[in-house]
């Protein structure tokens, strides 16, 4: 006999449909800000501006913005927005991001915060700025915008954007999060708009010497190998020629070429076989021809400290090596004997602030 669907069928149907949507729904992951356990800090090597972020979170750069997004899904949707109009985002590419611009008044005619507001609000016409208040970041005064667009059928864009004027420049930074997660990451949010330092205005010296002295502010650099404090007006870059077999090397020099720090890491471990401590310290000592050695601790670990030979006149040479895990770390500190009293101190604070990965 043949079965027919019945109306009360249907209705079943339906009922459990709307148990199952239920279901669905009240099983839907919660967005909690997540526990952040380890930040970089990432300098513009161009003007100077300085951020901490989550290390885990993707950043981008380019000469006028840095993007830091809490995962590269986030980043791929919000790229989509920008360059489409339009984005959908699921569980899984639900995040936050933070943009920081920076504008020269002398590029774009301006040069007031009044009217960088009125060209703001035009240029984000779309996104429908609201909300103006006071605001603050990198010790600076300005205001911010709130804003709530729909950028999806069921995703929307909530954020806000904080507008400073400082040293003949205009910066923003702009905050903002699809669907709940603006509001529970915001906390984090601010903690990384609190972050940010502005570049220090220009100085003009008399005294060439003086100009070249080492800062009292210090800025944080941090990687895979090691991270430390070292004067802000000195500059850290990674030579690609590395020194015999080394796994990472940097350079930290200010305006004096004869007054800076070199830092090696070699492995212990290498096809030709393991690479014990003491026999590298002892081959490497040789090369700087020791007048005196004594002992320190950098990161809380035993270092052999070599007063070397000058290597020229008024030239003053220390160098450092200690060793972590399966890596041997090799610091050589260079200054100008007559400014001893300058660069010595500002030297042994970096050392001092070394942390070994």
């Amino acid at each position: 006999m043949k079965k027919t669907f019945s109306h009360i069928s249907f209705v079943l149907v339906l009922a459990l449909a709307a148990v199952l949507a239920g279901s669905l729904t009240s099983c839907k992951k919660k967005v909690e800000l997540p526990a952040i356990a380890e930040w970089d800090t990432y300098q513009d090597p161009i003007n100077g501006m300085e951020v901490q972020y989550p290390k885990e979170w993707m950043r981008a750069t380019d000469p006028k913005r840095t993007k830091i997004s809490s995962s590269q899904a986030v980043a791929d949707k919000f790229y989509e927005l920008y360059s489409q109009g339009s984005t959908t985002v699921n569980a899984e590419q639900g995040g936050v991001e933070i943009e920081i611009t920076s504008e020269k008044f002398a590029d774009i005619n301006v040069g007031t915060l009044e009217a960088y507001k009125a060209t703001t609000m035009e240029s984000f016409s779309a996104l429908k700025l609201g909300g103006e208040q006071p605001a603050t970041f990198g010790k600076e005064s300005g205001f911010k915008f709130s804003f709530k667009v729909k950028v999806g059928k069921e995703t929307s864009l909530q954020g806000e954007k904080i507008i400073v004027a400082h040293d003949s420049a205009f910066y923003t930074v702009t905050i903002s999060g699809f669907n709940e997660y603006f509001d529970v990451y915001k906390p984090l949010l601010n903690k990384i708009v609190e972050s940010i330092k502005l570049p220090k205005p220009k100085v003009s010296y008399k005294d060439p010497n003086a100009a070249a002295l080492p800062s009292a502010e210090v800025t944080k650099f941090s990687n895979d190998f090691v991270e430390f404090e070292h004067p802000d007006n000195y500059e850290v870059t990674m030579p690609k020629e590395k020194k015999g077999g080394a796994l990472h090397t940097l350079h930290l020099q200010g305006l004096r070429q004869d007054c800076t720090l070199d830092l090696d890491v070699f492995p212990t471990k290498t096809d030709k076989g393991e690479v014990k401590f003491e026999k590298f310290m002892e081959d490497n000592k040789a090369k700087f021809k020791p007048k005196a050695t004594t002992s320190t601790k950098i990161d809380g670990i035993n270092a052999t400290v070599v007063t070397a030979a000058p290597p020229a006149k008024d030239i003053e040479r220390a160098v450092y090596f200690t060793t972590k895990g399966e890596r041997i770390y090799q610091v050589v500190v260079t200054w100008y004997k007559p400014l001893t009293n300058d660069f010595k101190p500002a030297f042994d604070k970096v050392v001092a602030s070394l942390k070994l990965k």
